[in-house]
């Protein structure tokens, strides 16, 4: 008789273990302490998705901190910021479309620390994740093509996790104790007795039943190793649930379907009494087995993973089918080929991504607007070729960090505008300070350009050259304004200290000193100048200026308009895009760039580098890139900042 395929692979796995009496976990488990008091990822579908719980579990016993399990495509998909998390991403041969997607994703959505645990160096993920500064931890196999269920791999990546969460643990119980305990549990599982045993505990299951994985959560690396090898070898319908989630409902299923039902209980030291209990009130004629993994902890899952590898080979051995090789149509090798989700990733640069996340956040999607990847290159494309004669700066969050705000501007940036001045290109700011911005640009840039630079002080509502000080020379004062100071006055209510800014023609409200930063401009709508559209309030990173209606940071970009050639572009700089942010109309156009926020609009602001480089950081990078053109003027070299893939 013909030796099953899964039979002989599980027959094979104890050379993969021997492979790791030479390994050396440390680089591994150093990965595993970085991420210590910190959110991690872990990454994984089919086969590898059992990797990335048994990720989780072992971040769970060393007391790493949370871990969210997500597929490749939540990957893509999802768009929050992931500078604060690490990323593990699981993949045993690291050539397949998702996993090259899922390596772009993590890179472009900025993760903190980028992890691929392979058996495959030379894949298209290990490319990837190496060339974006991640680390690639490559795990051994005695069989590298591995074939279906990828068992060789499985056992592999858990071996390795195993080891290196051991050294990561201070408390190691070292890797001899450890590999002996597994290689003990391979050859039991291996034993003729014990593989007749284990089938003969499932001989009432027909293809026809559905098997209810009830788990301890503890065990979910099981569960899922159950779960999508029940489904990949199409051996019966499965469902998955821990115990107390199946008694919300889900018993109902076990009341009509008894007949076609059997309950496989996933228990350990925690969860025995609640199965007990369960056990207890279920219909005598259901089927059941229990399987029990004591503590639950790292061995014990690693130990169950090797049961449950045993548990299909028995379901296999009742049901006549080959888990390792059950048959698959054609349209399965080219549902698993399709390069749809890395064809997705492609489209979505940071920059792209920036953008989606602030339309959902607005939760303004317009299904009429062309495709964010689209505009971007658009938006791209207009950039490097434009012919550009000035630039307009907005001046905290974008020459000065928003924590800086109270230093001068680094003398990179400093050095840049003087270079690109001298090169012929017309500058001006437009900020919603007063006079302190003119004074700290006095102090950096020669006197000499300091006549030629408009600024727009407290949002263009009073509109000077740099050399002139506005505090001696001050605008008239806007009545709109002055009614919204008395209204302000009298509304102690709204605020946790009771001062603000006011200037003849803006009123300046720290968000720290509002009782609701948040609801401040829906509070305004009580105001009589704001309800008549006198005057309008826009945020920035640490305030809210109320300006008359008139106001604009276009102003100055009109003013240095006015001076250069039809066709020839401002660029505008800023930081505060979003929609009642105090830069959105500067840089709300083709040639608008925001080093921060960015609004829902598909067609409004948008930033080049995404979430991050933000600030001065980003606006030296594109600086830098400002060069001069063949005609005289200013062209942005967009080929070198490396953002259209």
């Amino acid at each position: 008789m013909t030796t099953p395929v899964f039979s002989a692979k599980l027959d094979a796995l104890p050379a993969t273990l021997d492979l790791f009496q030479g390994y050396d976990a440390g680089p591994l488990a150093g990965s595993l302490a970085e991420g210590a008091r910190r959110h991690a990822l872990s990454i994984g579908s089919g086969g590898s998705a059992i990797a990335a719980e048994y990720l989780a579990r072992c971040r769970d016993t060393l007391g790493l901190g949370p871990t969210t399990v997500q597929t490749p495509m939540q990957l893509v998909t999802d768009h929050h910021d992931l500078s604060e998390t690490d990323l593990w991403l699981f993949s045993a041969g690291g050539d397949n479309p998702d996993a090259a997607a899922a390596s772009q994703a993590a890179l472009d959505r900025k993760a903190r620390k980028v992890n691929l645990v392979t058996r495959n160096s030379d894949g298209s993920a290990a490319r990837i994740v190496e060339g974006g500064g991640g680390i690639v931890h490559v795990v051994p196999v005695a069989d590298p093509k591995d074939g279906y269920l990828s068992t060789h791999s499985l056992l592999s990546s858990v071996v390795a996790l195993l080891l290196a969460s051991d050294g990561a643990s201070r408390d190691p119980r070292g890797a001899v104790d450890l590999l002996g305990a597994l290689a003990s549990r391979l050859t039991e599982m291996r034993d003729p007795a014990q593989r007749a045993s284990t089938a003969a505990r499932l001989a009432s299951l027909r293809r026809s039943d559905t098997v209810v994985i009830a788990g301890d959560p503890q065990l979910k690396p099981l569960s899922v190793l159950l779960d999508t090898s029940i489904w990949e070898a199409s051996l019966c319908h499965v469902q998955t649930t821990d115990f107390r989630n199946l008694a919300h409902g889900r018993h109902s299923w076990l009341h009509h379907r008894q007949d076609e039902t059997l309950v496989l209980a996933l228990t350990g030291t925690n969860t025995r009494a609640t199965w007990a209990v369960i056990d207890d009130l279920l219909p005598p004629a259901l089927r059941r087995d229990v399987v029990d993994q004591r503590s639950c902890g790292r061995l014990d899952n690693a130990l169950a993973m090797i049961d449950g590898l045993g548990i299909i080979e028995g379901m296999g051995t009742v049901l006549g089918i080959d888990p390792g090789e059950p048959g698959i149509g054609e349209f399965g090798r080219a549902i698993y080929a399709d390069r749809s989700l890395a064809d997705l990733a492609q489209a979505m640069p940071p920059h792209v991504r920036h953008k989606r996340a602030a339309i959902a956040k607005s939760d303004s999607h317009n299904p009429a607007d062309d495709p964010l990847h689209l505009i971007g290159r658009e938006r791209l494309q207009a950039l490097a070729e434009a012919d550009i004669g000035g630039a307009v700066f907005d001046y905290d969050g974008t020459i000065v960090t928003t924590a800086g705000r109270y230093s001068a501007p680094d003398q990179e940036i400093a050095d840049e505008l003087i270079r690109l001045h001298l090169a012929g290109l017309r500058i001006g700011f437009a900020t919603g300070r007063g006079g302190s911005a003119g004074e700290e640009l006095r102090k950096i840039l020669p006197t000499d350009m300091l006549p030629l630079i408009p600024i727009g002080y407290y949002n263009g509502g009073h509109l000077r050259t740099a050399d002139v000080n506005v505090d001696e020379d001050r605008a008239p004062a806007n009545s709109a304004i002055t009614e919204t100071a008395a209204w302000l006055n009298a509304r102690s209510d709204l605020f946790l200290r009771h001062k603000f800014k006011h200037r003849e023609v803006q009123i300046t409200v720290d968000m720290d000193k509002l009782r609701h930063p948040y609801r401040f401009p829906v509070d305004l709508e009580g105001c009589p100048p704001f309800s008549a559209g006198l005057v309008r309030a826009m945020g920035s990173g640490h305030s809210y200026d109320i300006v008359p209606a008139a106001s604009s940071k276009l102003s100055v970009v009109k003013a240095i308009k006015a001076e250069l050639p039809v066709g020839v572009e401002v660029l505008c700089f800023g930081d505060s895009g979003s929609r009642l942010g105090n830069d959105h109309a500067l840089l709300s156009h083709p040639h608008g760039i925001s080093v921060g926020d960015v609004c829902g609009v598909a067609n409004g602001c948008w930033s080049l580098f995404g979430i991050g480089p933000v600030g001065p950081e980003a606006l030296l990078t594109i600086l830098r890139a400002l060069l001069p053109s063949d005609v005289g003027r200013i062209r942005l070299d967009v080929a070198s900042l490396g953002l259209d893939r």
